[in-house]
């Protein structure tokens, strides 16, 4: 008999435990990118008494995903952009993916971006809010949840949480990113105003055709006057890109036909050149 087959023998509760852990990881790889995936992990969590939101749960898997994107299009000397960047989770993954490459990021709320600037001392740091024209307008931080904060009060997300109120100033992104700098990936979480970024952005995303991870909530969206049809209209149809959900992209699936990208549930995209 093994050494191995022995120890076993002897040990029963030892050898349970490590077809537990050996089941367990297997069950985890069954799931992972597929659309079960979200409420199996939620109905665990709750299980082991941890009361956390099922959307929660939805963007850790979201946080996931867009890192293995990352780690698989980008190279040492790629060029990225954060917009929303918020405390620099993104840029994070930039500059470990991307170490020589030129980092740039935006965020409106002052003491967030002052915290990046300090933290990240190789990234261009701007104080701005992106959009579709040169302007001074009203940004309403939600301070209990400063990652919620943007351009429109949204008051049909966190009712019972206060907007304070500052003005800041818009720009668009065409008209800060020099043209001659090759922009390889970009991420865009702004609550509902990734239309109006990508209108201001169309010259930089049409010549470069980035990796664009960007949210895309459609109420969000809609208090901005931007549908989903005119979103993948900008991104698809004059851009020349295509849009599929992270984990369909990640395990090669199609992208999305316009149909399927206006009738999603889900919130997280990829838009890509790639076929």
């Amino acid at each position: 008999m093994s050494a191995s087959r022995i120890f076993w023998s002897c040990c029963p509760v030892a050898w349970a435990r490590a077809q537990q852990r050996n089941m367990r990881a297997e069950i985890k790889a069954l799931v992972k990118d597929t659309r079960a995936e979200p409420f199996l992990r939620w109905v665990v969590k709750r299980s082991r008494g941890i009361p956390i939101p099922f959307d929660l749960v939805k963007n850790e898997i979201y946080d996931r995903q867009a890192s293995e994107v990352l780690k698989r299009v980008l190279s040492p000397h790629s060029n990225c952009i954060d917009i929303g960047c918020h405390k620099g989770q993104f840029l994070e993954d930039f500059l470990r993916n991307a170490p020589r490459g030129h980092h740039f990021a935006f965020e409106p709320i002052p003491h967030l971006a002052k915290l990046l600037r300090e933290k990240f001392p190789s990234v261009e740091v701007f104080d701005v809010a992106l959009s579709d024209k040169s302007e001074d307008t009203t940004f309403y931080i939600v301070p209990g949840a400063p990652a919620l904060s943007g351009l429109h009060r949204r008051e049909f997300i966190r009712q019972e949480m206060g907007r304070q109120q500052i003005t800041v100033r818009t720009e668009r992104l065409d008209s800060l990113i020099p043209r001659d700098t090759k922009i390889d990936f970009i991420k865009i979480d702004v609550e509902g105003a990734e239309g109006l970024v990508t209108s201001g952005a169309m010259e930089t995303i049409a010549r470069n055709k980035p990796f664009i991870v960007l949210e895309h909530g459609k109420q969000s969206s809609a208090a901005f006057g931007t549908s989903s049809a005119s979103l993948y209209h900008l991104l698809v149809e004059q851009c020349g890109l295509k849009i599929s959900l992270l984990p369909d992209w990640l395990t090669g699936r199609r992208p999305l036909t316009q149909y399927e990208f206006v009738h999603q549930r889900e919130w997280y995209f990829l838009a890509h050149s790639q076929i």
